[in-house]
């Protein structure tokens, strides 16, 4: 095994079904962690009975586990010049971000937006600083950045407590050898071959996050030989 790259899996390769009983079932099949979605409309944490969250929080407590919570991806643009927009998507961060608090996540991963930002990189790391100015003391987020300026980005980043997340294909390069680099982030599928090699990891990043390229139902022996994939290559990456 690789130093580094502990594989989290994403709740969302079990579309659908309760999160408690998702993220068990993770972990037996051979997840390292796992890493809870907030996608709307199923599992908006506003949304969420108080018994799931609870029976939530019971699971991750006994699983001694790694957790991660996502914040929502659909239909979300912090960076939006319409005010509206860019509340609205605020507002599902700290859902989020709430959530993490409430089950003791290790992390908050956070995707901006879904387009790349244009504009003034300090601007957009200020940007990116004062939505988890909520954070606790010993609570960190990581970011998925896209787009070109997203090292730009990163390097204004200065709290300790940020870190950012590598999506492959869809990150530059250089972003894999950047200080405050914390995962990669792989979509797969149950067909689609995986790239052998990702040059230029740092050696020392602590997470392999793994999403599914749609949200389903995936069939747990599917599930478990999508795992095993993940293991294998992650074993070439350095």
């Amino acid at each position: 095994m690789t130093k580094g790259l502990r594989l989290l899996c994403s709740t969302d390769f079990m579309w659908g079904a309760e999160l408690p009983e998702v993220v068990m079932l993770l972990v037996r099949s051979g997840c390292e962690g796992v890493v809870v979605s907030t996608e709307p409309p199923r599992y908006l944490p506003s949304l969420l009975h108080r018994s799931v969250i609870s029976h939530l929080r019971t699971v991750v407590r006994e699983l001694d586990t790694i957790v991660a919570v996502r914040s929502p991806v659909s239909d979300v643009n912090v960076f939006s010049t319409n005010p509206h927009i860019a509340e609205a998507s605020i507002k599902s961060v700290e859902e989020a971000m709430r959530l993490a608090y409430s089950i003791n996540a290790d992390f908050l991963v956070i995707r901006p937006s879904q387009r790349p930002y244009e504009g003034n990189p300090l601007v957009a790391a200020r940007k990116l600083q004062a939505l988890v100015t909520r954070l606790g003391r010993d609570q960190y987020a990581a970011f998925e950045l896209i787009g070109s300026n997203s090292k730009e980005i990163a390097d204004r980043l200065a709290d300790p407590r940020l870190g950012v997340v590598y999506i492959h294909d869809h990150t530059p390069a250089i972003m894999l050898a950047h200080r405050k680099l914390v995962g990669v982030a792989v979509h797969i599928s149950d067909t689609r071959p995986l790239h052998r090699v990702i040059p230029g990891l740092r050696e020392d990043t602590p997470y392999l996050l793994l999403y599914p390229d749609e949200r389903r139902m995936f069939e747990t022996a599917m599930i478990k030989r999508i795992v095993l994939r993940a293991k294998n290559w992650r074993n070439s990456l350095i």
